[in-house]
């Protein structure tokens, strides 16, 4: 912070010198004639060694400005570039302009070493079309659970468990636990350690969230314990096969949304994420009303109706889970499970 400072005030004294030094070549002054500049190269020593400085001061400045590493590697070009075009600028014009700008071009034109590997195409539904530089292959269309139990590609399989460190557990739990199982044994101990990992992350994320939420207000310190819920949530997906564990993080959970919902009551998210816990907990009662109110905060009726079909569902009330799937749109009931579901409940 003082060396920025001590920069921005070294680059406006330079400022009022080169100020002086350009009055002495444009209005030939005949009090700056009689001082020292009246020399030709006193001028040109001068007028160097504060673009030199100012340009320095330019760099460091760049960096408080910029605090990133690709600003920290570059500060030579941003001092050489400054440099010059201060430097050349009273002498060759246009030319010093184009020299300066040509070597800031250079430095821009090898920021990105690396290839290129991803093109855009114009099909909005298919953004990237295959890695430039890398031959296409014959695609797998079975799912990835067909894989695990049918393919023969061991190695393939074990970039694609890799590949499952980057999904939500929520989706990849299923896929994982089944990798589990596969002969292979580096395939097994890539997905057990991927599983061990994901649960691990979620615990230290869950206690960073908790620490930080003493220290927020309102809408912020709400959407932190519902974030904390929804980590619970994901947590239970990894965990649901054991039944005391499964009782604890639904107890977690619900314990984080109602604070979420205590801290701001406007929160249509931690309501509905207490709607979701409560079904799971066996409450169809307080998951409805829950939902109901998700609803009246402006959460989207298609989203919430197949879960309030399940809580009366829940409720042994059959007639208004009829009525809740009928009341839906019909592009809303067109893919599985729901339109099967919608089916059976004409």
């Amino acid at each position: 912070m003082l060396l920025s400072l001590i920069a921005s005030l070294v680059f406006v004294l330079l400022l009022v010198v080169q100020g002086v030094l350009f009055s002495a070549l444009v209005t030939d002054n005949i009090a700056v004639s009689q001082s020292m500049l009246s020399s030709v190269w006193v001028w040109l020593a001068v007028h160097v060694l504060s673009s030199l400085v100012a340009s320095a001061a330019v760099a460091v400045i760049s960096l408080k400005m910029f605090p990133t590493e690709s600003v920290r590697n570059r500060l030579l070009g941003v001092f050489v570039l400054c440099g010059c075009l201060s430097v050349l600028l009273p002498f060759v014009g246009l030319l010093g302009i184009t020299l300066s700008l040509g070597l800031g071009m250079h430095y821009s034109g090898t920021r990105h070493r690396e290839d290129v590997y991803w093109q855009f195409t114009n099909n909005a539904a298919l953004p990237f079309t295959t890695p430039v530089g890398r031959q296409q292959g014959n695609y797998d269309s079975r799912g990835f659970l067909e894989q695990l139990m049918y393919s023969v590609d061991n190695a393939e399989l074990y970039r694609k468990v890799l590949a499952t460190t980057n999904i939500r557990a929520s989706l990849s739990v299923g896929v994982l636990k089944k990798a589990v199982q596969h002969s292979d044994e580096k395939i097994r101990l890539t997905a057990y350690q991927t599983l061990d990992r994901k649960v691990t992350h979620l615990n230290r994320e869950i206690q960073r969230l908790e620490n930080s939420a003493s220290k927020m207000q309102d809408e912020e310190k709400s959407n932190t314990w519902l974030q904390i819920a929804s980590n619970y949530w994901e947590l239970l997906t990894l965990e649901k096969d054991e039944p005391v564990a499964r009782k604890q993080l639904l107890d977690k959970s619900e314990a984080a949304a109602i604070k979420a919902v205590g801290i701001m009551p406007e929160n249509r998210n931690a309501h509905f994420t207490l709607g979701r816990v409560s079904l799971m907990q066996g409450n169809p009662d307080r998951a409805s009303i829950a939902f109901k109110k998700s609803i009246s905060l402006g959460m989207p009726k298609e989203k919430i109706i197949p879960y309030l079909a399940e809580a009366a569902y829940g409720k042994r009330d059959f007639k208004e889970v009829t009525r809740l799937l009928d009341s839906m749109d019909n592009a809303f009931k067109l893919y599985p499970p729901l339109c099967h579901v919608a089916e059976y409940w004409k």
